[in-house]
C-alpha cells in the first residue's frame, strides 16, 4: 500500500469555536494517519521498537489551507513516503471535500530515533518498507524552517498541564498549535483564520518542566518560539488569511 487512504469526519470535538476543523486536529490527522500507514508497511512503532529499539519522532510538519472544512462536512484524506533523505524520512498530506477540491496540502519530516543511543538511526530494514513513490507528484514541498514574524515580541512564562502530555510522557506534538491559537483568540481567527502552519521540533519538552513562550503576531503572520534558558525547542509560524477570504468561512451552525 504505497499511498494511505481515509475518510475524516469532522466531528464537533474537532471544530473550533467556528465550527472550522481546528490547526492542532490538522497535525493530529497527520500524525495518525503516518503512524497508521507506518503499521501497513511494516515498520510501525510496535515493530521498530521490538525489531531495533528504535522510535519514529517527528521533526518538521506544515500544512496549507486553502479552504477550511467545517463540522459536519467529510474529508477524503490520504498520505504517502518518499525516498529517505539520509536519515530523515518525508511524508506528504492531501485532503479534500468529497467532490474533489483541494481544501490543504501538507508535508513532514520524520526520523528513526535509537532509543539506547538517543540519536538518530538509518536501519536498512526500515528502508526496504518505504515506498520511493518516485511517480507521485509532491502536492507541496518539503516543511520548511518556521520564519519569526515582524513583529512585537511578547514572552510568556508557561508550565505545560496533564492534558498537553502524551504517551511518551512529554508535550505532545499537536499542542504547539493549540497555545499559538489560544493566543490569538476569536478576536484574531474570527477573521483572519490560519493559512499556514509550520512546527519545527528542536528538542522535546518532558514533563512539567516550564518553558517559555515567545509569541510574535502581526496583520499577516504569527510565531511561537517555546524556548527555555534560551534555547529553543518549539518553533511555531505561519500566515493568516486576509479578511474575508473564502478559505477562511465560518461554519452556518456554528453560534454568533
Amino acid at each position: 500500500m504505497n499511498v494511505f487512504e481515509k475518510d475524516i469526519l469532522i466531528r464537533s470535538g474537532t471544530c473550533d469555536r467556528f465550527g472550522r476543523w481546528k490547526p492542532n486536529e490538522i497535525l493530529m490527522a497527520m500524525q495518525e494517519m503516518a503512524g497508521e500507514h507506518s503499521e501497513y508497511l511494516g515498520c510501525g512503532r510496535e515493530n521498530l521498537i521490538k525489531r531495533s529499539g528504535a522510535i519514529w519522532i517527528l521533526t518538521r510538519s506544515e500544512f496549507h489551507v486553502r479552504r477550511y472544512p467545517v463540522w459536519l462536512d467529510v474529508v477524503k484524506a490520504r498520505t504517502f513516503p518518499t525516498t529517505a533523505r539520509r536519515t530523515l524520512y518525508p511524508r506528504f498530506f492531501v485532503f479534500e471535500n468529497q467532490q474533489g477540491e483541494v481544501l490543504a496540502t501538507a508535508s513532514s519530516y520524520w526520523a528513526v530515533m535509537d532509543l539506547a543511543a538517543g540519536a538518530m538511526a538509518s536501519l536498512d530494514w526500515v528502508n526496504a518498507c518505504i515506498p520511493k513513490n518516485d511517480n507521485l507528484e509532491k502536492p507541496i514541498g518539503y516543511p520548511s524552517a518556521v520564519k519569526q514574524a515582524e513583529a512585537e515580541e511578547q514572552v510568556i512564562p508557561y508550565s505545560p498541564r496533564f492534558s498537553d502530555l502524551d504517551l511518551n510522557g512529554h508535550v505532545n506534538n499537536t499542542r504547539c498549535a493549540d497555545w499559538a491559537t489560544d493566543l490569538m483568540g476569536e478576536e484574531v481567527l474570527g477573521t483572519t483564520p490560519i493559512q499556514s502552519l509550520v512546527v519545527n521540533y528542536n528538542r522535546e519538552i518532558r514533563g512539567k518542566e516550564p518553558v517559555d513562550f515567545s509569541f510574535r503576531l502581526s496583520v499577516s503572520a504569527y510565531s511561537l518560539r517555546c524556548s527555555r534558558d534560551g534555547v529553543p525547542y518549539v518553533d511555531v509560524g505561519g500566515t493568516l488569511m486576509e479578511k474575508g477570504a473564502e478559505g477562511g468561512k465560518p461554519s452556518p451552525l456554528a453560534a454568533p
